[in-house]
């Protein structure tokens, strides 16, 4: 029961600082080039690992885009760390420390 209500509570939390943040008030259908985005440092293998969470923990396409558009402008140490993060979401999904790291790379991911 707790960590249904922890799960939770870390999905919402992550949802309403992602809405926060995403101050665009239109929506697009797709992700963003990479070459559109920044400077070409970004590990395409480390990003789609991340948006492979991000799509699975949410499907609003808007907040999605916005994610995908800051994680190009991130360096590749910032991308291992979160990378590494989903790994853990991935192996360990059920758990409370699987919820803690998705909130750390929603948090990271907003304060950019």
């Amino acid at each position: 029961m707790v960590k249904h209500i922890l799960k939770k509570t870390a999905c919402g939390l992550a949802l309403f600082l992602c809405l926060l943040n995403s101050g665009s008030a239109t929506a697009t259908f797709s992700y963003p080039p990479a070459a559109a985005m920044g400077s070409g440092q970004a590990d395409p293998d480390h990003i789609s690992t991340i948006m492979a969470v991000l799509e699975a923990k949410s499907s609003d396409q808007k907040i999605l885009n916005k994610a995908a558009e800051k994680l190009h402008k991130l360096n590749d140490d910032e991308l291992r760390l979160m990378s590494s993060l989903c790994d853990r979401i991935s192996i360990h999904n059920d758990n409370a420390g699987a919820d803690i790291a998705f909130s750390l790379i929603t948090a990271m991911i907003v304060l950019t």
